[in-house]
């Protein structure tokens, strides 16, 4: 499902859709006579890349937040200390 080119797109996060592996993109402008829109993200290499796309080719995505991610188990833990006898 694409996108469409309105102003309200302008900080929300796109992907390309045609791509498996496409990087989450920042909408940073919006032509909406043309339809494109130019996104950032930053690059394998660590470096800021912009592009633009046409809405057709993008669809949102959320963001995954550090609440959303399970880690795993944690091993056996020593059981803690006995309280102390009352006198």
């Amino acid at each position: 499902m694409s996108v469409r080119a309105t102003e309200r797109l302008i900080g929300d996060l796109v992907v390309v859709s045609g791509l498996a592996n496409s990087p989450a993109m920042v909408v940073k402008a919006i032509d909406e006579k043309t339809k494109l829109i130019t996104a950032v993200w930053f690059g394998d290499c660590k470096c800021f890349q912009e592009g633009t796309f046409p809405a057709a080719a993008l669809d949102r995505t959320e963001a995954k937040s550090a609440k959303s991610v399970k880690t795993p188990p944690k091993g056996k833990t020593s059981p803690g200390r006995k309280p102390a006898a009352k006198r």
